[in-house]
C-alpha cells in the first residue's frame, strides 16, 4: 500500500478541517508610530490554547525608528518573524541582534526578562508578525534565553504553485532553526500562487489557525481576505485554495496546555499568587536579575 494512499485513506476517517470562524484583526495603540493589527489577544479572541497573541505591527516607508521600549515579560515564549525592514532585539541578558527580511527571534521569558523590540523602516517599511505562547506550567520559571535566526537559517520547500518557508516545526523533512520550544508549535509561511491548492498534513488534536497576510484564501466552502485570522476545526489535514490573486499566509498549529492561564499584561501565569509574585519582584528590583 503507498503512503499516499495510506494518509487518503486516514484523511477522509478523520476529515479535513475546516474554518470552523474567521475575523479581521483589530487595532491597538501601544506603540507611537507602529500600526498595530491584532489578531489573537484582543477583544476578539482573547486567547487560543497555548497561544497567546498574535500581533501584525508595521511602519511606513521614510519612518522613524519605532517600536516597543524596554518592558518585562514572564512566563511565556515569544516567535517573531520579520517581511520586510528590519526588526531590532535587545534584552536584560545583554543579547542585542537585527533580524532582516525573512528572519526570525525567539525569546524564552522564562522566570523574568526585560527586552525591547524596534522596528527599523527599509524601503518598503518594517512588517512583522509576532506570537506569543504560554509556557506550560512546569516551565514558568526557566532561565530566560534569546535566539536570532537570519533568513538563511529557515529553510524553503518548493511545493506544486508555490513554496513553503518553515519557521518552526517541520514540513516534508525541512526543519525550522529553532530547538526547544516548549509548546513544539509548527508555523508555516505559506505562499500559494493565483488559483493554486494545498493539501496540508496537520496533527489531530492540536489548536491551529491560518492568518492570511496578503491576498486571499478559501478553506473549504469559507474564503478569507488579508488581514483576516481563520480558526481552524480539528482533523488531520487541511486544503487551502487561492484566490486569482494568489495567497500569503502563516499556519500556526500547537497543542493546548489544558492549564489555567492568568494573563497580566505582558505577565503570564498560572494563579494570582504567581502574578502578584511577579508584580512585587518588579517593585523590588529583583525581577530579571542575575
Amino acid at each position: 500500500m503507498s503512503d499516499s494512499f495510506t494518509f487518503e485513506i486516514r484523511r477522509l476517517a478523520m476529515g479535513l478541517r475546516r474554518a470552523a470562524f474567521m475575523f479581521a484583526p483589530t487595532s491597538v495603540d501601544e506603540a507611537p508610530g507602529v500600526t498595530i493589527r491584532r489578531a489573537i489577544g484582543g477583544d476578539r479572541m482573547a486567547i487560543l490554547d497555548p497561544f497567546l497573541l498574535l500581533d501584525h505591527p508595521t511602519v511606513a516607508a521614510g519612518s522613524e525608528v519605532a517600536g516597543f521600549p524596554r518592558h518585562p515579560h514572564r512566563g511565556i515564549e515569544t516567535l517573531s518573524y520579520v517581511f520586510s525592514g528590519e526588526v531590532g532585539h535587545k534584552d536584560s541578558l545583554g543579547n542585542q541582534g537585527t533580524v532582516g527580511e525573512g528572519g526570525s527571534q525567539w525569546m524564552t521569558a522564562g522566570n523574568g526578562i526585560f527586552h525591547e523590540e524596534m522596528l527599523i523602516p527599509g524601503p518598503n517599511g518594517a512588517e512583522f508578525l509576532q506570537l506569543w505562547f504560554s509556557l506550560p506550567q512546569s516551565l514558568k520559571r526557566v532561565a530566560p534565553r534569546y535566539v536570532g535566526a537570519n533568513p538563511d537559517s529557515v529553510p524553503e520547500v518548493a511545493i506544486k504553485g508555490g513554496a513553503i518557508r518553515v519557521v518552526a516545526g517541520s514540513f516534508e523533512g525541512a526543519e525550522g532553526p529553532f530547538k526547544g520550544i516548549a509548546v513544539n508549535p509548527t508555523v508555516l509561511d505559506i505562499r500559494l500562487d493565483g488559483n493554486a491548492s494545498l493539501t496540508l498534513p496537520t496533527i489531530a488534536g492540536e489548536a491551529a489557525f491560518v492568518y492570511v497576510i496578503h491576498g486571499s484564501l478559501s478553506v473549504g466552502e469559507k474564503s478569507a481576505i488579508s488581514p483576516q485570522l481563520v480558526v481552524l476545526s480539528d482533523g488531520d489535514s487541511v486544503q487551502f485554495d487561492a484566490g486569482s490573486d494568489g495567497a500569503r499566509a502563516l499556519f500556526v498549529s500547537a497543542k493546548p496546555l489544558n492549564e489555567p492561564i492568568l494573563q497580566y499584561r505582558s505577565l503570564v501565569m498560572n494563579t494570582v499568587e504567581d502574578i502578584e509574585e511577579s508584580v512585587k519582584m518588579i517593585e523590588s528590583g529583583s525581577f530579571a536579575s542575575a
